[in-house]
């Protein structure tokens, strides 16, 4: 599974999907393959044994969320309406994250 990961990825692209050490930044221009890049790098951790439940993947927009979780699934051949080994993945739109986030903070009276 390895190789078919790495397969038509240019050499920065496949050292990014390989990076197994902590969070990484994709920063690129449009249609340079960021979506190809996260999803099969999501993809390499889980075959590596890292639960899904330990990945987070930030996107601008729901519909790229939407779109990065259903590559994730067809390159691990999940089904989408009943995925297993997804099961704990979470691919969201920053700004959910950040809202989450303030959300569980508590604030200092005033």
């Amino acid at each position: 599974m390895h190789a078919d990961l790495l397969d038509a990825l240019t050499e920065p692209q496949r050292e990014a999907v390989q990076c197994t050490e902590g969070p990484l930044l994709v920063l690129a221009a449009a249609g340079s393959g960021k979506t190809r890049v996260i999803t099969r790098r999501i993809a390499f951790l889980m075959s590596l044994g890292v639960p899904p439940w330990q990945i987070l993947a930030l996107t601008f927009t729901n519909k790229a969320a939407g779109e990065m979780r259903e590559r994730v699934y067809t390159i691990l051949d999940e089904d989408e309406a009943a995925p297993r080994r997804t099961r704990g993945l979470t691919v969201t739109p920053f700004i959910r994250c950040a809202r989450a986030c303030s959300a569980a903070t508590p604030t200092a009276p005033t």
